[in-house]
């Protein structure tokens, strides 16, 4: 399996998505909990968030 330039940028995109997305659960998870604690199914989300 070759590694192209394009494989690289894509991988490094992944990464950084992945990144932004755990970054952004420290940073507004209490927010993330109270919008799902509204839903009726809050109580599986909140669990994982805590």
């Amino acid at each position: 399996m070759e590694l192209t330039i394009e494989s690289v940028i894509k991988i490094i995109i992944g990464i950084a998505v992945v990144a932004v997305v755990i970054g952004g659960l420290f940073l507004f998870g209490s927010s993330i909990s109270d919008f799902f604690k509204n839903l009726p199914t809050g109580k599986i989300y909140s669990s994982l968030l805590k």
